[in-house]
Formats: structure tokens, sequence, C-alpha cells
């Protein structure tokens, strides 16, 4: 079956805290994201200090070429010694000096990278994921009433669907909703009232309580009382008329006027 996802309730009044739940959550995760972002900008810095380290190798490469460039050609022992005092140099101070400057650059982004995503995901991923998981868990709720309340309609077993509510109204709502609800619940069962317990239901599950009825039937609110049959009305000869439009067994005649003694 597939899943139906009802994100907000039909009641205005039970929309505004789970709007101020997603504004508040969203503003959560944005402040920590941008916590995360700052120390992440702070930790890489620091990468000045690799930045220095690579020029100061940088600038040695070129004195050493520069000292390359000024030893005299063709002298034999000389040439050789000067050129390999400036290799040496090369190797034991210019090219570690690029090496470790580029290294402390690749440390430095890891680093901020991980302290950065220390700082925000913790309290991202707990506040926020405990609230996704409750608001999905909530609309598939809600979902899930909507669809019962869907097929009740395509299938016209409208009566059924709220006997249903009403029943798991009497077994899941608290004592005090109960009894606001309805002043007898169990009265309502036995007498298969199930209008104020099945809407009471509905209104819990975040739909309007009214969608279990006909269009044209009245929209009876949790708490309040069925209506009372109307009562009979007396026509003008004293006739007492029923639903059915037939006289009452005890109708009353009016009297004729008694004949005049000639």
């Amino acid at each position: 079956m597939k899943t139906v996802l009802k994100f907000y309730p039909d009641h205005v009044p039970a929309r505004i805290p789970r709007l101020l739940g997603d504004m508040l959550t969203a503003l959560w995760v944005v402040v920590w994201a941008a916590a995360g972002l700052a120390v992440y900008r702070i930790v890489e810095g620091l990468q000045s200090v690799a930045d220095g380290l690579t020029s100061t190798g940088q600038t040695f490469d070129s004195w050493l070429a520069s000292f390359r460039g000024a030893v005299p050609r063709g002298i034999p022992g000389i040439s050789s010694f000067l050129t390999g005092v400036a290799d040496a140099l090369q190797r034991n101070t210019g090219d570690q000096l690029f090496a470790l400057g580029g290294q402390a650059h690749g440390t430095i982004d890891n680093m901020a990278l991980a302290f950065g995503l220390i700082t925000a995901l913790p309290p991202i991923l707990i506040v926020g994921g405990a609230y996704f998981a409750w608001r999905w868990r909530d609309a598939r709720e809600m979902g899930a009433a909507l669809a019962f309340v869907r097929s009740a309609e395509r299938s016209g077993r409208l009566e059924q669907a709220r006997a249903v509510l009403a029943y798991r109204a009497v077994a899941q709502l608290s004592f005090t909703q109960l009894m606001r609800s309805s002043a007898d619940p169990v009265g309502d069962l036995s007498a298969h009232r199930y209008d104020a317990l099945a809407a009471a239901m509905l209104k819990r599950a975040g739909l309007n309580s009214f969608r279990l009825y006909d269009p044209g039937a009245p929209r009876l609110e949790p708490g309040s009382e069925p209506a009372a049959p109307a009562a009979p009305q007396i026509g003008d000869g004293g006739e007492q008329h029923h639903e059915h439009g037939g006289r009452a067994s005890g109708e009353v005649r009016p009297l004729r006027p008694r004949q005049q003694r000639r």
C-alpha cells in the first residue's frame, strides 16, 4: 500500500506548534551549520604558516639556482665541489621546506574540515534528526488516518468507520479527553451513538471531525450532544401529524353545532 503523508493537521490551532517546530528546527540547523563554517575558516587561517614554509623553500631554491649560475665552470675540483654544496643545500633546505609546506597545507585542510564537522554535525543530528523522525511518524499517522477516511468514503461504510473510531477513542484517549468528548462514553457505545467519540478521535488524528459525515449532514464537534428528534406538530383542527403524514389514532374532531329545534 502506498504511504500517504500529511504533514499538517486540518485544524489551524494544531498546525501552529508544528509550524513553529519546523521553523525553530530549521533555524537550529542553520545556526550550527554557520558555527561549523566559522570554525572551518578559523582553522583554515593557519594556511598562512604552510604558505610561509612553501615560500621560504621557494626562496632558498631561487638562491641556490643563482649560486649555481655563479659557480665558475671548468675549474677542476672547485666547480664540482661548489655544485655539490648547492645540491646538498637544496636537498636539505629548499626541497624539505617546500615539501613540508605542501604537507602542512593538506593537514590544515583536513583539520579544518574535521573541526568544522565536529562542531556542526552533533547538534544538528541529535536535535534535527530526532525532530525529523518525530515529524515523519506524525505525518505517516495523519496520512494513514486520512487514507482510512477516504477508504470509508469510497466504500460508503461511514457508520462502520465511525464505530471503529469510537472504539479506538475509548481505548486510546486519556480520561480527560474521553469525558470531554462524551458525558457517557460507555452508554454511547451501548446505544451505538458513535458521533461524538468518532469526532474526538478524528480531531486527535489531525482531521476535521466532520470528514466521515455526508456533505449535507450537520457537523458534530467533540463534546456536543446529538440533536433530539423533533416533537410532533399539532394542526389547526387538533390533529396530531406524524412523520409519515398520517392521523393519530386519538385525533380530536371538531364538534358540530346542535340542530336548532323547530
